[in-house]
């Protein structure tokens, strides 16, 4: 242990001055003798102190790792805000995993702690450390050092500078990338360089150009971290250990790069980035996918390096541009100035792009889709946004709105973008999360209404063809039915704050489009009359604030830190239902204290009948609920009245509700007269409940058992009576008649027709 003399002078055990190494002395001696004895202690200039002890291990008697039954060990205490650290100072220790990264000459350091000093020391005592390190031997001599669930230690320990590559620095063939080094920040103090590529830059902007070169080496088994090689000589010899020829390479290269024309002379003048990955392979022989991924920046140039590796000469800048040419012959290799070339040792960063977006996201792949998200406002801003973080879509943005300062309050969108079209300002903001390359994550922008699209039709009419998926945050209903009813096969969805901004819906169709958009709207609807927690979900309002002396310039006062929230919640329903075929409802509200309730109803099949040139859907689930309401009064035939939505524009109706027979009804085996006691309270709830979206479409009744379910004499003289009672409002009545097991519905307009 020679190294102790010349690291510091003995000191008494009595004279210790920092405080954590008294206490640790002091707990050895009144509580821990049996296990750990104490050698002596030494001080060094700087005031730290080390103590000398031996400590018994626990190792068995065939150990995995060399480790002895008793180890000397030098717990060195400094102060100053810095975890103690624990040398194990055999000279022959082995090299083992979660050792510390140490100065040549210097003892093994085990890592018993992976905790920053800061938290760590809150809980710090003695004891606890005396344990960790009896922990750390125990475990290596049993060869279960590392937790399956620890990350791997890197290959090298860390370094001050970071480059931020592109994805092709990798992947396309090594040298065919040339790069531009910018960094992003002034002062002495820089240390992340971003590399671009030169295509992207102006001429003026290349100033410092790189060539990266990338090597991947033989996966290796985690041992302690070594220090990097800081010389371009150094580096070889490592990677020549790892069957990388780096030497051989580089001449061949440099040959390949050096002309007579001006770009290679440049290339001559770049510096060269040599990026290694280095597969880890985990201590029970698994390779879990992880690489420590460095790079190493020479100081000079390509030129200096080629002529360090004898096929180049350096001439005069008058004679050859470049100041270097061919060496013809070549020369031998100077291993001494090889050694002299110095190189920055840097950690690996790869750009942001939509593949890192995934993975981050805990994605295996980039979500290559083409979405279109018509309305650009405060919900549609934070969808995509949300959404193309996490390596989701390719985004077509239509909105024809501009942005007006009250809409920062809750939009992702900045001052800077006043004034602007709103779907080319968050195209713009899209694009500008990912380090731009060709492949933009937002393309398209059309600044048009969806209902009104006047000169931009065509284009909108391709873009709805050309989509995978179109989400609606436009807030209107009748723009949410218009993109249901374009064409193409692209999925639908619908997502929407409800009117007091407390709740956040997402509508989805299946993949098939057997259940559109309408189809979930009308289910959704069902939903709020039936569900105790949508009770109140359209009726509470929220407060209203003019932002201007214009009619209709209000909008509500709901704050960011709601809609951020909500909006998380439904591009995560979003994210999970598109990767399903099935439809969806799903409803979160959100309480006065912060509680998010989630509502999901289930979605049921659509059957569609066609009469009349109406078109009348009912779902599975409410003729099964007619077909049970029948069954329940049978002998007697009963019924009711039916609520819907009718879009007299698009001459669809949508059965929502069917309503039980009143208590004043008259129910016989042959006859049904339906009452009115309490029904136009009860229908005027349910239409205040929804909005007025939902309102009385027509009557249901059903047939005594074994009888058909077409319509009688009877039947059709109702219906021309609803017919004419309707027409005033220019309306189609329906009348829809229940049996053992089917439907019949009709429509009446001049006359009935009955599917």
């Amino acid at each position: 242990m020679a190294w102790i003399d010349e690291w510091g002078a003995p000191v008494d055990l009595r004279d210790l001055a920092q405080p954590t190494a008294r206490s640790f002395v002091k707990y050895v001696e009144t509580a821990a003798s049996a296990v750990v004895s104490i050698a002596g202690a030494h001080r060094n200039e700087h005031g730290a102190e080390i103590v000398i002890v031996e400590m018994q291990t626990g190792a068995p008697q065939r150990p995995v790792a060399p480790i002895r039954r008793v180890e000397p060990l030098g717990l060195v205490f400094a102060g100053g805000g810095s975890m103690p650290l624990v040398l194990a100072l055999r000279e022959d220790f082995p090299d083992t995993e979660h050792q510390q990264l140490v100065p040549e000459g210097c003892p093994a350091a085990i890592c018993i702690d992976d905790r920053p000093w800061d938290e760590a020391r809150l809980t710090w005592t003695p004891a606890e450390m005396t344990q960790r390190i009896a922990a750390w031997y125990w475990r290596a001599a049993r060869g279960d050092l590392h937790d399956p669930n620890q990350p791997l230690d890197p290959f090298f320990g860390l370094s001050r500078y970071s480059f931020v590559f592109p994805r092709a620095a990798f992947e396309a063939e090594p040298g065919s990338v040339e790069l531009a080094g910018l960094i992003n920040e002034s002062g002495d103090d820089a240390r992340v360089v971003i590399t671009t590529p030169l295509a992207r830059l102006k001429p003026e902007a290349r100033k410092v150009r790189i060539l990266p070169l990338a090597y991947r080496v033989q996966p290796e088994c985690m041992t302690r971290m070594r220090k990097a090689p800081r010389s371009l000589g150094s580096l070889m010899r490592f990677l020549d250990g790892r069957g990388v020829d780096l030497l051989a390479d580089l001449r061949t290269r440099i040959r390949g790069w050096t002309g007579t024309n001006a770009e290679s002379g440049l290339r001559l003048g770049s510096q060269l980035a040599i990026i290694v990955d280095m597969p880890v392979i985990a201590p029970n022989g698994t390779q879990p996918g992880t690489s420590d991924v460095r790079a190493f920046v020479s100081v000079s140039t390509v030129g200096e390096i080629g002529v360090a590796l004898g096929v180049l000469h350096s001439v005069p800048r008058d004679a050859v541009k470049s100041g270097f040419c061919r060496a013809i012959p070549e020369g031998a290799v100077d291993d001494g100035r090889l050694d002299a070339l110095v190189l920055e040792f840097a950690q690996v960063h790869v750009e942001f792009d939509a593949d890192r977006a995934a993975v981050l996201s805990g994605r295996d792949r980039v979500d290559a889709r083409k979405a279109m998200l018509v309305g650009a406002g405060a919900l549609g801003s934070h969808l995509a946004e949300f959404l193309a973080r996490q390596g989701r879509f390719r985004w077509t943005i239509v909105d024809d709105d501009r942005l007006l300062p009250h809409n920062l309050a809750r939009h992702t969108l900045q001052a800077i973008d006043i004034g602007r079209p709103k779907a080319q300002a968050l195209a713009a903001r899209l694009n500008a999360i990912f380090s731009p390359d060709e492949r933009l994550v937002a393309p398209t922008a059309l600044v048009c209404n969806v209902l009104h699209p006047g000169d931009k039709a065509d284009v909108l009419r391709a873009a709805f063809a050309d989509a995978d998926v179109v989400i609606d945050a436009s807030a209107s209903v009748a723009a949410a039915r218009s993109i249901a009813d374009q064409y193409g096969a692209a999925r639908r969805a619908s997502a929407f704050f409800n009117p007091s901004g407390e709740a956040a819906v997402v509508l989805v169709e299946d993949h098939a489009r057997s259940i559109t958009l309408r189809d979930v709207e009308a289910q959704y609807y069902r939903a709020v009359l039936r569900e105790p927690a949508l009770e109140k979900h359209f009726t509470a309002i929220a407060d209203r604030f003019a932002y201007t002396g214009a009619c209709r310039a209000v909008t509500s006062r709901i704050p960011e830190s709601r809609v951020a929230l909500l909006a998380a919640h439904a591009a995560e329903g979003l994210s999970q239902v598109l990767d399903t075929p099935n439809a969806c409802i799903a409803v979160w509200s959100v309480s006065a204290t912060g509680e998010v309730t989630l509502t999901k109803p289930s979605v049921a099949a659509i059957e569609r009948h066609a009469i009349l040139n109406w078109e009348v859907s009912i779902d599975t689930s409410l003729k099964n609920d007619l077909i049970s309401q029948r069954a329940a009064k049978v002998p007697n035939e009963t019924g009711g009245v039916l609520l819907g939505i009718v879009d007299a524009y698009a001459r669809k109706v949508l059965l929502v509700e069917a309503l039980a027979a009143p208590p004043d009804s008259l129910e016989t085996p042959f006859l049904f007269e339906r009452g009115i006691a309490g029904l136009t309270d009860e229908v005027t709830a349910m239409m205040a409940r929804t909005m007025d979206q939902v309102r009385y479409v027509g009557e249901w009744h059903s047939h005594p058992p074994r009888y058909s379910v077409q319509p009688s004499g009877t039947d059709l003289i109702q219906l021309s009576w609803l017919a004419r009672v309707a027409s005033m409002e220019e309306l189609p009545a329906l009348m829809v008649i229940v049996g053992d097991h089917e439907l019949n519905v009709g429509v009446g307009e001049a006359r009935p027709v009955c599917s």
